[in-house]
């Protein structure tokens, strides 16, 4: 009990000096949740030298997702994934509309972050269905300012177990917003529902380059522990 009455002290101690996530003894192969955590880094050169088959990944991508919690269990993200000439035809879309929307003297150094995105293998679109929101609004009036950001919240779970499972499975991949300006384009183009609102992509493929070493904050600006 003596430790509960101290709640409000703020253990200042670094706790990374003095912890640290330890495989068993007799299994030093053994890869802990954290590792694979780990894993997960934004890779920005990609290729298309990927082992799996097209249908291993999108049962990947849909078990990933599948497996995220949501609000009142909403389910609101939707998955579109693109292969191949899908893929291609996706970037091309997003590089044609930057072309009509952003100065000249940096369109350049946009295409060229465009055609990288085009060499990866596959780009997954991260949606939220805005009817599966609004229904709720009006089942709850109470919460109904809460669901868009619960919304939001439910996507980024998704974009980050899709990330995940695709670094643990040896893939690379960098997270990209060039929504909403592609937005009306990629709905006519790919038949999207326009009660889906598009919230992110997540391009992927081989690592032809690992990212640079993380710089990390120290830990004492970023947490705090109470006991």
């Amino acid at each position: 009990m003596e430790l509960f009455n101290k709640i409000g002290h703020v253990l200042t101690a670094d706790l990374t000096k003095d912890f640290k996530f330890k495989r068993k003894p007799d299994d030093s192969t053994e890869i802990t949740f954290v590792d694979q955590l780990k894993k997960r880094r934004s890779i920005y050169k990609l290729g298309k030298k990927v082992h799996f088959s097209q249908a291993y990944i999108a049962e990947l991508i849909q078990e990933s997702v599948r497996s995220c919690p949501s609000a009142f269990n909403a389910q609101s993200t939707r998955i579109v994934v693109l292969f191949g000439e899908s893929h291609q035809q996706f970037w091309d879309i997003a590089k044609e509309a930057q072309k009509r929307n952003v100065p000249n003297a940096i369109f350049e150094s946009v295409e060229m972050k465009i055609d990288q995105c085009a060499h990866a293998f596959g780009t997954v679109l991260f949606y939220e269905d805005q009817e599966v929101i609004q229904q709720l609004q009006k089942k709850m009036p109470f919460n109904a300012a809460d669901f868009p950001v619960w919304s939001e919240q439910t996507s980024g779970m998704a974009q980050f177990a899709v990330w995940t499972s695709l670094a643990d499975s040896g893939m690379g991949a960098s997270l990209q917003h060039y929504n909403p300006l592609i937005d009306s384009a990629i709905a006519d183009h790919y038949s999207i529902a326009p009660h889906w609102l598009m919230r992110a992509q997540l391009v992927f493929g081989s690592i032809e380059e690992k990212a640079a070493e993380k710089e990390e904050q120290d830990d004492y600006d970023k947490f705090r522990v109470y006991a």
